[in-house]
């Protein structure tokens, strides 16, 4: 182990132990009245003998020392080449408690969470975390000749970064996830607003079909709306008037996705693009909003492919496109190994060094009242 300075130049501050030493010699230098008795026995220009000698010399040295202190603070001392764990055990919140390693005094468990807190004695932080950037941050802060062990749940809720790559081998132990009987999970779809459809229209049915597998239990799963009247704000969208959507509503809509019907043109300047996700469908852009369509003709009897089980939930991912899969197989997210070895962090002694400057400044202040009461006596 060794000391060091982060802020070396702050040493220059040691220039001012010579405030001290300046107000110390100007005290001796002051002039103090000395009655005598009788004067003639003394020469006529006495020379007297002068010697460099302080006053109040422990009040100096403490002084001085308060200055030495706080000089070496502002410099930033850290400690180099500290004891370092021998392991890092971590737990990825979700494992399941039964499956956790035996506790170790020498490397107790802790959550992958912002801090990392002890996992013993403490509830499990509740929702995903960023499991790839806490690793990262981990490799970071471990030197390099600490082993790491990662308990993760089988599926984890927080992969933002993709697999990641250390500068260490993670042991990744792989542990049944914690049962939550109280989950639930969310299967509301939403409402469908259509502009400009006809009653005898074939794609009519096709929509109403829509409506009732997203919401079979809602008697307004599909409402029939006109230009003028505002779409509900949790509702789908599909527009079937042989004249391009108003630029209005599309302004209304601004962020949202209109499904138009095969005779429903675009706003000029705008071209239909094949779509990435699914080749059934074209996206294009409508002022502020978007706009997908059906590229055969929307009529079961002309395109059976309307009449699957499956297109609902096709047509609903192209109008509500779901957020990235944040949800993966901790298999596949196992940490690889190749990258450089980060710098060693070295341990910051600003907060002791702090505790030496108030403990300096106490001792000034005590011996500098001792010293006034010791003048008054």
């Amino acid at each position: 182990m060794s000391l060091g300075l982060l802020a070396p130049t702050a040493l220059a501050m040691l220039a001012t132990l010579l405030l001290p030493l300046l107000l110390h010699l100007a005290r001796r230098d002051a002039t103090r009245p000395t009655p005598f008795a009788a004067l003639r026995w003394l020469r006529e220009r006495p020379k007297p003998h002068r010697r460099l000698r302080f006053d109040d010399w422990p009040l100096l040295l403490a002084r001085l020392l308060l200055l030495a202190v706080f000089a070496l603070w502002l410099a930033w001392p850290v400690l180099h080449g500290g004891a370092a764990p021998a392991r890092w055990t971590v737990v990825v919140p979700g494992a399941a408690a039964d499956a956790l390693p035996p506790a170790d005094p020498d490397a107790p468990l802790r959550w992958l969470a912002p801090g990392f807190p002890e996992a013993s004695g403490t509830i499990a932080p509740t929702g995903a975390v960023p499991v790839a950037s806490l690793l990262r941050e981990l490799d970071a802060m471990l030197p390099s000749g600490t082993a790491l062990t990662v308990v993760v749940p089988e599926t984890v809720d927080g992969a933002d970064g993709g697999r990641v790559t250390l500068s260490r081998t993670v042991d990744w132990q792989v542990v049944p996830v914690a049962s939550s009987p109280g989950m639930t999970s969310d299967t509301s779809w939403p409402q469908l607003d259509v502009f400009g459809i006809a009653d005898d229209d074939p794609a009519l049915r096709i929509l109403a079909a829509v409506a009732r597998a997203w919401r079979p239990d809602d008697a307004d799963a599909l409402r029939r709306v006109t230009s003028g009247e505002t779409p509900r704000a949790e509702a789908a969208l599909a527009w079937w008037s042989a004249s391009a959507p108003p630029p209005a509503l599309l302004e209304a809509t601004a962020g949202r996705t209109w499904l138009l019907g095969p005779a429903a043109p675009l706003p000029e300047g705008t071209d239909w693009q094949p779509s990435a996700e699914d080749a059934a469908f074209e996206r294009a852009a409508c002022g502020a909003s978007t706009c997908v369509r059906w590229r055969g003709a929307f009529d079961p009897a002309r395109d059976p492919e309307l009449l699957d089980p499956g297109f609902p939930a096709r047509l609903h991912d192209r109008l509500r496109p779901g957020p990235m899969p944040a949800r993966i197989a901790a298999a596949d997210l196992a940490p690889a190994s190749g990258l450089t070895a980060y710098p060693p962090v070295p341990r910051d002694l600003r907060p002791w060094w702090a505790l030496l400057v108030a403990l300096a400044f106490a001792l000034e202040r005590w011996l500098a009242a001792a010293a006034r009461r010791s003048t008054a006596a």
